[in-house]
């Protein structure tokens, strides 16, 4: 059964292996603490090794992954399992950039647990390539809904007959209230149509309170659509 073995320091053999990878490796202890990171992340980091051990290394990282580090890797010891997360790096010229941290458990001979032992592959361009996607995705999804409700509409004024005598005279609807349809259609507001029709504003927003309930339309988009359709105002209005 795995367990933890003592601390121990990392052999000059590993230490020159992990050199010679040009991928960014890094070694933390049981206690999550850095051990070693090689000569390709400091590199990148700009930082020495002295600058990484222990919890230095946290330095390189943005505030907020590093402040989600220690719990992270803690569940990581707890499970004894491989894992992957994204975290932010900042590079020798002050900039930050995305990377793939990438780590497992490492154990000796005695199938004690030493650590964890991984690497970062910087995944910038990939998410920026993503990020691109989605923002392309949702701005198709936006030009498409405006395009349904554009040709919805016209499909809604065009699907009935061309308007005759009995459509302008909708039995459901008094001459006055037609009369404020056909102002409201026209684009008129509340206060113009009272001083056209020489009412109050109050007479103005009742009529059209009872249109909307008698034809059962619940904006002026669509009571114009309806003064379209059953000839009320002309389509050009």
């Amino acid at each position: 059964m795995r367990s933890h073995a003592p601390d121990t320091e990392l052999t000059q053999d590993m230490v020159k292996a992990m050199d010679w990878v040009p991928a960014m490796v890094w070694v933390a202890g049981q206690d999550a603490q850095c051990r070693h990171v090689n000569s390709a992340w400091r590199e990148v980091t700009g930082r020495s090794l002295e600058e990484c051990l222990g919890s230095g290394w946290l330095a390189a990282m943005h505030p907020d992954d590093a402040a989600a580090w220690p719990e992270q890797i803690s569940q990581a010891i707890k499970t004894l399992q491989p894992f992957s997360l994204e975290c932010r790096l900042r590079r020798k010229d002050g900039r930050y950039r995305w990377f793939m941290k990438t780590g497992r458990p490492y154990y000796n001979d005695k199938d004690e647990l030493l650590g964890f032992i991984g690497y970062c592959t910087d995944v910038t361009s990939q998410k920026h390539a993503l990020d691109a996607l989605r923002q392309a995705k949702e701005k198709h999804r936006s030009v498409l809904n405006n395009l349904k409700e554009a040709v919805s509409i016209i499909e809604d004024v065009l699907r009935t007959d061309e308007p005759g005598p009995t459509a302008r005279g909708d039995y459901r609807l008094t001459p006055r209230q037609r009369e404020i349809l056909h102002l409201i259609a026209r684009g008129y507001a509340t206060r113009e149509i009272a001083v056209q029709l020489h009412v109050s504003v109050k007479t103005v927003e009742s009529h059209r309170a009872q249109l909307m309930q008698r034809l059962n339309i619940h904006d002026v988009a669509s009571l114009t659509r309806f003064a379209i359709r059953n000839g009320i105002v002309p389509p050009d209005c």
